[in-house]
């Protein structure tokens, strides 16, 4: 019992105590759509099905290696993508970071409106999307400065700036990002880095985008250095298109690499003294816990057997869990054809597949056929998936379904359902069908083709 109670606390700690400590800084900085919006509806599905292949497929690039670009689509409905975490943060906290980041950016309303542009600044990562190539964009027209008060952005006052210190705070602040501007650039594009004069101290972060390098890094550095300097607070961000700089009274950044320019050590010696403080005593809260749950795990094994007796060995022995072979010959070695779903919507998966191969008919049971035909309910089917589309505007009301189920009324094509990746779809290869149904027709309408480059950094 004791080996394997160490072996649990070993894994316990190994997994959760690096996940106390992580801080993902998902927290918006500035969030900017643009005005330019695709007018035609039947351009505008297109534009979305671009907008949602594009984001799926920056997920996987993200995932490895922390930044991606991709491109999808052709012509003036083509959707240009780029998501970047900053380069102090661990993989888990990136991610966690850009999945938010995803979420929030619809609020540029790319399904509502087929708004053609925005980009979401997080504290810790970037997200952008446009209809134009903007990969090597360092200064637009959209650049902001966003200036407040720690307190106000972080929630916690403790470590204000008081009026006395103020004149020293701006001093040593524009000086940290003067420095970071400089010397980020030779750095690969990333510097984090403090001032600490007269016990006022300043942190701060640059950053380019992997896209932006050398001259062009520099350039958007500077500017957003110059800017970012009329700002009279305690924080301040410069957001520029191919860059990001920060400055602020708190250290917010991960990186143990920072450039101290200058300070009192006696105060940075107190500050590790109280730091490995509360480390210690944070893993004796964390060891005393594990302890806990492993004797009250042992307790109730121990009142169990007490309870049960043999029966619960017998259970415990039992094989419940259905053998590999099994799975192989009931899925006929997982063949692509038995497959009933993928993700959270794998009804709206199926039906969708099979609607764009015309073969909708496939879904009915056989022996329905008889008071159910299947005509009858692949236009039923067809009905279901114009609800579920993924722009809210192309639903039809619950009066017009009424109609279309009483055949009152044409049932027009369905587009794409939301966040159904377009490749394990068979629409890519076979296109759509027409307006009005019929099983077994092979009357097809032009589809959107689309295309994916994946954009690498020089």
């Amino acid at each position: 019992m004791i080996p394997s109670s160490v072996s649990f606390l070993l894994l316990f700690l190994s997994v959760f105590a690096p996940s106390a400590l992580s801080d993902p800084r998902a927290q918006r900085a500035a969030l900017l759509c643009t005005n330019r919006t695709v007018s035609s509806l039947s351009l505008r599905q297109v534009f979305v099905t671009n907008f949602v292949a594009a984001m799926d497929a920056l997920t996987p690039l993200t995932t490895a290696r922390q930044h991606g670009a991709v491109v999808k689509g052709s012509g003036n409905v083509t959707v240009y993508a780029m998501g970047e975490c900053m380069k102090d943060l661990s993989q888990s906290d990136c991610n966690v970071c850009l999945a938010q980041c995803k979420t929030q950016l619809l609020s540029c309303l790319p399904f509502q409106k087929g708004t053609r542009g925005g980009r979401l600044f997080f504290d810790g990562c970037y997200l952008r999307y446009d209809d134009y190539n903007f990969f090597a964009e360092s200064i637009g027209d959209q650049d902001t400065t966003v200036c407040g008060n720690s307190g106000s952005i972080n929630g916690n006052s403790n470590n204000s700036v008081g009026a006395s210190s103020s004149h020293i705070y701006k001093a040593n602040a524009l000086e940290l990002v003067t420095n970071l501007s400089e010397v980020a650039p030779k750095n690969d594009g990333f510097l984090v880095g403090s001032v600490e004069r007269k016990n006022v101290s300043v942190y701060g972060l640059a950053q380019c985008w992997e896209f932006v390098n050398g001259s062009v890094c520099k350039k958007c550095l500077a500017d957003a250095a110059t800017r970012i300097s009329s700002c009279a607070t305690q924080e301040g961000r410069a957001l520029n298109a191919g860059c990001y700089l920060r400055y602020s009274a708190q250290k917010f950044y991960n990186n143990s690499t920072d450039v101290t320019i200058s300070g009192n050590h006696g105060r940075r010696s107190l500050s590790k003294i109280l730091v490995a403080s509360a480390a210690a005593v944070a893993l004796l809260l964390v060891v005393a816990t594990v302890v806990f749950f492993i004797r009250k795990k042992i307790v109730t094994r121990r009142r169990e057997r007490r309870q049960f007796g043999g029966f619960l060995d017998r259970v415990n022995k039992s094989r419940l869990n259905m053998p590999y072979e099994i799975l192989e010959k009931a899925t006929d070695y997982f063949n692509d054809a038995n497959k009933l779903g993928q993700g959270g919507s794998g009804s709206v998966y199926k039906v969708w597949s099979l609607y764009g191969s015309n073969r909708l008919s496939e879904v009915v049971v056989p022996t329905l056929e008889g008071p159910f035909p299947a005509e009858e309910a692949c236009r039923l089917l067809q009905i279901g998936l114009l609800c579920a589309q993924a722009s809210a505007e192309l639903r039809p009301s619950m009066s017009v379904v009424v109609k279309m189920v009483n055949q009152n009324h044409e049932i027009p094509q369905p587009t794409q359902p939301p966040f159904i990746h377009s490749g394990s779809s068979e629409l890519s290869r076979s296109g759509l069908p027409g307006y009005n149904f019929q099983p077994g027709s092979n009357t097809q309408s032009s589809a959107n083709t689309v295309t994916e480059s994946l954009v690498e950094p020089r």
